[in-house]
């Protein structure tokens, strides 16, 4: 599996994901790309200028932008009610690695 930053490309019916993505919409980022995976047989797809990433490097962008907004997981709480809590940097981790092991 190839992961990749992308950023939405015009459609007939609005803004879609590239059709060489496979599996795309991960963790949009403030300058606007996201992360897709594409199968390794669909390499030759790719273009040249988009940036390819190691399961790492996945994990550490995710932290990194964590560390400025932090993700959030529902909460909840004694009243039943669901809220929203801050994520732990563990918890963003393990998340990108459950991620990439689906794949």
């Amino acid at each position: 599996m190839i992961y990749c930053e992308y950023i939405l490309v015009e459609g007939e019916e609005g803004m879609i994901c590239p059709l060489w993505i496979d599996d795309g919409g991960y963790w949009l980022n403030p300058d606007n790309d996201m992360i897709g995976a594409v199968e390794d047989e669909n390499e030759g797809n790719i273009p040249e200028s988009i940036n390819r990433l190691t399961a790492q490097q996945v994990e550490d962008r995710q932290v990194a932008m964590h560390n400025v907004t932090p993700n959030q997981k529902e909460n909840v709480e004694e009243d039943g009610h669901i809220g929203r809590v801050d994520m732990t940097e563990a918890e963003v981790r393990t998340s990108v690695q459950n991620w990439v092991a689906e794949r």
